[in-house]
């Protein structure tokens, strides 16, 4: 029997420190990071749903902002296409977008670093003009995350008289 035995029992080594107690090194080191592992998995937790809160903040976000434009925009419905009704749709889009930049709802010191509109002959075709199609390009950089979103919205127009 080794000096280290006692019958079939392990009492330790001349290298482990302390009591064995019967534990593995794993289950030993285990033990030791279960309350860093509380830690670390209570933070991610929190990062991941905050991500998530904020995505789904941020969608939710931009779908009423696209919801409300083209409900303010629907009064292009009974005018004709042309510089005139570009001129009014992009002022009050850009008064709507003013007013989130206001509240605190865009990023920037400027009007100009949370938002644009454009509204012109750059954003349709001939063929969308033949069509009665009215189109806006609109983006806005929402709080989270600090990037700009760009969508179009399209409204239908009156046809001009043949």
């Amino acid at each position: 029997m080794h000096k280290y035995e006692k019958g079939n029992q392990w009492t330790g080594s001349p290298f482990s420190i302390g009591n064995y107690s019967g534990k593995s090194n794993l289950q030993r080191s285990q033990q030791f990071l279960r309350p860093m592992n509380k830690f670390l998995d209570t933070l991610l937790r929190a990062t991941l749903s905050r991500r998530f809160y904020v995505t789904r903040w941020t969608d939710r976000y931009l779908a009423w902002l696209e919801q409300e434009l083209g409900r303010k925009t629907r009064f292009a419905e009974s005018e004709l296409n042309g510089e005139r009704l570009w001129s009014n749709v992009r002022q009050t889009v850009e008064d709507l977008l003013y007013s989130e930049f206001r509240r605190g709802a865009l990023v920037g010191s400027k009007p100009e670093q949370g938002y644009f509109a454009r509204c012109d002959r750059s954003t349709m075709t001939q063929n969308d003009l033949d069509n009665g199609r009215l189109i806006c390009l609109v983006g806005v950089a929402p709080l989270r995350p600090a990037e700009f979103v760009i969508f179009r919205i399209g409204q239908w127009t009156k046809k001009p008289d043949p």
